[in-house]
């Protein structure tokens, strides 16, 4: 009940005293425009012809106003005779019949609409106005229109109906021409201007301003100096000059730095599980060092992580911080609650509607019944979504009631695996093509006629270009008839036109077996069979000798053995870890030719910063090979080449290495790329992160390739530098157009830069 209802059920009854013990005439309700007499009437308990009480009139009027559609209800007593008439005059409380929104062009009606919480048929209530003015200036604000004004009047319509106007003056959609510090004598500008995120504008671009970003920018700027150990830092005031159209903002921030603190004590209390000497080493702030207030924070929750990984999932780790103003020190003390050691008791997989629960399963690097490990809950959920069978994977904490147990839960949402290509595509090297292809990466061969969910991989593929003619088939079983063991094949038969300083024909068929084998999470070996015939035609006439001995038909029969390590946070556009690939290749299990090949392969990459913006990575191949037995030479098609989109951008196909005159005899005669027994690649980049789409880079390659390892020397490396732009397709990975630009080539080797681009148009 209001105050207003309180107050005159107080007055009226003591005005009522002198009409105790009279009898009521009648009861009267005025006032009443919505509410019918009859719903008002069945709340009041008086009746005429009773004889008056003032406690049960007292008792009416609060029911009448617990009714809700009252703005006040009081009651009057009017003499009848020797009787009494009682009357409840009523207020109704008034009702929005109209919202009515005018001067908006820049901001939607309907977005208006959603800031306000006064609605058409809703209760009017004068004292929201300042509310619901300050709600619709906070969205202009937003969307950088920082000086906007809005009246808010109300209109009445009738008795207890009124509409709401909305009177906005947008203003200009200022851009912020300016952001001073003022105070910042210990912290540079250009450090404070990288810690926020409101930016001045440039010519045309940037320089919004938005209240909620500015807002949190002014607590960045805090917790920035709270991290270089001014843990009194300050923003006391901010100012806001507009210029005299309105059209340009200059900010001013004022900052009060105060005392840089450092850690005079840190504790450790409550802690069983690990020593105190353990914990201090897993963390960075120690006693003496510059009082970091993010570093803190941060070493509370490594603290805490190691308790995960350890299995105790209740640990809780406060960082309590005392200061002493005087002495400008700090005293940091870790309340760590260590909770009890938890065991899993089960792992429950939903949302797989398509994948069977085996697949998800054998990605999981914990087991029922094994000590829960926080670390291997995350590298689960990594492993999960390199499959790409999911749109998202997420494992959870599923508490029973159980001091020694806990139960997972694997969140699942099914994604797309199954993807049909067909268009048109060009590249540097292949010119046009056309091509067709089937993906299925969670193929199932048994499950007719849905055949999915297994998580087997089936690709089929054909083009036909200008310079490329390719037909393949590959198929991979992860767990062959349920032994922890890969197994794949795979059939090709390729036609290729070789160009860039050579130009013959290359035609491949065959095929290969595949075996492998998880040693680790992290490790994985395989060997394959393959067996290949090649033919090499279409030479010119006269070739050279050492050209001329590769022509006609040949067969070769390898095996290869390889081992490798993969730490990458993601296989589709990896921002940290590694992948190292050791290799070894026997030809001369029959057919034409023998020869041995050893490759290593390493690509690391390291993000620079915390936000991943920014990622380096280092890229080293080295290969060696040679003949044995009763060969005298590595067939052209197994040899080492370098120079192109794959090796070292800037330079042709094949350009770099070995080469010979293709006719020997004309000085005006091509030089005829033979490749080398041995090769190394060098390929350092950094990537950024414009958008989730769009990628920059910008690149350096060095590589050379020599006929045999004997032939070695430094001197023989060619260079390049050059940039490439990115567009991560979805479900098609990453199409790059890269520029390479050479640095030192040599006679016979262009000067001019070269695009790299590989693209194509799917539908």
């Amino acid at each position: 009940m209001g105050i207003v209802a309180i107050i005159l059920l107080v007055a009226f009854s003591v005005a009522a005293q002198d009409y105790s013990g009279r009898i009521i005439n009648e009861i009267k309700i005025e006032g009443l425009d919505r509410i019918s007499d009859s719903v008002a009437r069945a709340r009041i308990e008086i009746q005429a012809g009773s004889v008056y009480d003032a406690s049960a009139t007292a008792r009416d009027i609060r029911r009448l106003h617990e009714m809700g559609y009252f703005e006040t209800v009081a009651a009057e007593l009017r003499e009848a005779g020797s009787k009494v008439d009682v009357v409840y005059v009523i207020a109704e409380k008034r009702v929005i019949d109209e919202v009515r929104i005018i001067g908006n062009r820049k901001v939607r009606t309907r977005n208006i609409r959603g800031a306000l919480t006064m609605r058409e048929g809703g209760a009017f209530v004068p004292e929201l106005f300042e509310e619901e003015r300050q709600a619709i200036l906070e969205l202009y604000q937003e969307k950088g229109f920082a000086n906007t004004s809005i009246d808010v009047t109300a209109e009445n319509m009738g008795q207890s109906r009124v509409r709401l106007v909305y009177d906005i003056n947008e203003g200009v959609k200022a851009r912020i021409r300016s952001i001073t510090f003022v105070g910042n004598d210990k912290m540079g500008r250009r450090k404070l201007r990288k810690t926020v995120k409101t930016k001045a504008s440039r010519w045309f671009w940037g320089g919004r301003y938005e209240e909620g970003k500015f807002e949190a920018d002014l607590k960045n700027i805090i917790d920035k100096y709270g991290n270089h150990g001014m843990l009194d830092a300050n923003v006391t005031a901010t100012d806001m000059e507009f210029s005299k159209n309105g059209k340009r903002i200059d900010i001013t921030v004022y900052i009060e730095e105060g005392a840089e603190y450092s850690v005079e004590s840190m504790d450790i209390v409550r802690n069983m599980v690990f020593d105190d000497d353990e914990i201090m080493e897993a963390i960075e702030v120690t006693s003496g060092d510059i009082h970091d207030k993010g570093q803190v924070l941060e070493d509370a929750g490594t603290i805490e992580q190691g308790y995960l990984d350890s299995g105790y999932i209740d640990a809780v780790v406060m960082p309590q911080v005392t200061l002493d103003r005087d002495k400008k020190t700090t005293a940091v003390v870790y309340h760590i609650e260590e909770g009890e050691l938890k065991y899993v008791r089960e792992i429950r997989v939903t949302g797989n509607d398509i994948t069977k629960d085996e697949i998800v399963r054998r990605q999981m690097l914990l087991i029922p019944g094994e000590r829960y490990d926080g670390t291997a809950v995350k590298e689960s959920e990594k492993r999960i979504h390199n499959t790409r069978f999911f749109d998202s994977a997420r494992i959870t904490l599923d508490d029973i009631d159980d001091d020694l147990f806990t139960d997972l839960q694997v969140n699942l949402e099914e994604g797309k695996t199954s993807v049909f290509n067909f268009g048109a595509g060009y590249s540097t090297e292949d010119k046009m093509g056309v091509y067709t292809e089937l993906r299925l990466s969670n193929f199932d061969l048994f499950n007719w006629p849905k055949f999915s969910g297994a998580g087997q991989q089936l690709r089929l593929r054909a083009q036909i270009g200008q310079r490329r003619t390719e037909y393949d088939i590959g198929f991979t079983e992860p767990e062959f008839l349920g032994y922890p063991v890969s197994f794949g094949f795979d059939v090709f038969d390729e036609s290729h036109t070789i160009r860039g300083a050579a130009n013959y024909r290359e035609k491949i068929s065959g095929g290969q077996l595949r075996l492998g084998k998880a040693l680790s999470p992290y490790v994985f070996a395989q060997t394959s069979l393959r067996y290949q015939e090649t033919d090499l035609s279409e030479f010119p006439w006269r070739i050279h000798r050492e050209i001329r001995r590769q022509a006609g038909e040949s067969t070769i029969v390898s095996n290869r053995w390889q081992i490798e390590r993969n730490t990458l946070d993601s296989n589709f556009d990896t921002n940290s870890g590694m992948v190292h690939l050791l290799a070894a290749e026997v030809a001369g299990l029959g057919g034409d030719h023998e020869f041995l090949r050893f490759e290593q392969d390493s690509t690391m990459y390291f993000p620079l910063g915390s936000t991943r913006t920014y990622v380096l990575s280092l890229r080293a191949r080295h290969g060696v090979m040679g003949e044995y037995g009763s060969s005298d030479f590595v067939p052209l098609q197994e040899r080492f080449y370098a120079g192109g989109t794959d090796t070292v951008r800037g330079y042709k196909n094949r350009d770099i290495g070995p080469k010979v005159r293709e006719y020997p005899l004309r000085w005006w005669s091509d030089d005829f790329a033979v490749g080398g027994n041995m090769r190394f690649l060098y390929n350092f980049e950094v990537k950024y992160r414009v958008t989730d789409i769009f990628r920059l880079y910008g690149f350096a390659d060095a590589g050379a390739v020599w006929a045999d390892a004997g032939d070695f020397d430094f001197g023989d490396f060619n260079y390049s530098v050059g940039i490439g732009l990115g567009v991560n397709v979805p479900m098609l990975g990453p199409v790059r157009v890269d520029y390479g630009y050479p640095l030192n080539p040599d006679e016979s080797q262009s000067s001019s830069g070269r695009l790299h681009m590989s693209t194509g148009l799917r539908f």
